[in-house]
């Protein structure tokens, strides 16, 4: 599921690729009206087409695109959502924002199998070209006048890429009142906006700390080292543009996946294995001889 990383990536490569063009065209699909949420695929069209870029924004998993006019798209990506650009007049097939070529299977795919599921397709007056992929349609497509100020996005906390994020004594204190599993703590949107399953266990996992740790009876040092693994994490992901190829070698997230694999133990560097527990509803991964 696209979480912060992925997100902050699709953001940034969609700046790059539309910030100061106008929308050519705008071709949705349709007859999707899950993932068209509270406007038709008519209206976001009309929304789209003829308006220039003048920015971009992301809070959490949301972005969206600043317009020279009002009402603004606002995305969410959902379960299997991605972005995948092509630039103006290029031979080669367009290619996905985030998760690298080895994770989807690319080589030798064509630019139509690429374009499966596309659920909007945005063409700029230079030619280039941004489409938002959704096969399981579990992500979202509005139409705002103020992000930040409206529902959903108005609802979330405080994003771990702002510089005014929560600072260390905050922290402690709101980690001390709370009796919740550290885990489910950090999947709270109100509190860490954007944090998702697989960056809540790497967190765990580089901050060794166990996920079935109350968040009450983590120690200053502890806190201390959760948000600096937090922070670093976060950063490390985006610095690579989320290609999970590129992700430092020593991090859970090479090992985490292999739950389904029941004849296979699944371990990380130094032959410590992984262990897959449900908390709170959700499944972590976690290391119990590294992470107390």
């Amino acid at each position: 599921m696209p979480e912060l990383a992925e997100v902050e990536s699709v953001r940034r490569g969609i700046e790059r690729a539309l910030k100061g063009k106008r929308i050519r065209s705008a071709v949705p699909d349709l007859e999707d009206h899950i993932v068209f949420d509270r406007a038709s695929p008519r209206e976001v069209q009309q929304a789209l087409e003829g308006a220039r870029v003048i920015g971009t924004g992301r809070r959490g998993k949301y972005f969206w695109l600043e317009l020279d006019r009002r009402p603004w798209p606002v995305i969410h990506l959902g379960m299997s959502g991605n972005v995948s650009f092509k630039q103006p007049a290029a031979k080669a097939q367009h290619a996905r924002a985030w998760g690298g070529r080895k994770l989807w299977s690319e080589r030798g795919a064509d630019r139509e199998k690429l374009l499966w599921f596309c659920r909007l397709l945005l063409t700029a007056q230079d030619g280039t070209e941004v489409a938002i992929t959704d096969p399981r349609r579990f992500g979202r497509i509005r139409l705002v006048q103020d992000p930040l100020n409206e529902a959903p996005i108005s609802k979330l906390g405080p994003d771990p890429l702002d510089p005014a994020f929560i600072p260390l004594p905050e922290l402690r204190e709101i980690l001390a009142k709370r009796r919740t599993p550290i885990k489910t703590l950090l999947l709270n949107q109100a509190l860490f906006a954007g944090v998702g399953n697989w960056l809540a266990d790497e967190i765990l996992f580089q901050a060794r700390i166990s996920p079935h740790r109350i968040a009450s009876g983590l120690s200053p040092q502890e806190v201390k080292r959760l948000r600096s693994k937090l922070l670093a994490v976060i950063h490390k992901a985006v610095a690579v543009g989320a290609d999970y190829e590129r992700f430092p070698p020593g991090w859970l997230f090479h090992s985490r996946w292999d739950k389904a694999q029941k004849s296979k133990v699944s371990r990380v560097r130094g032959g410590h294995a992984v262990k897959h527990d449900e908390i709170g509803g959700r499944t972590a991964a976690w290391v119990p001889t590294l992470q107390k």
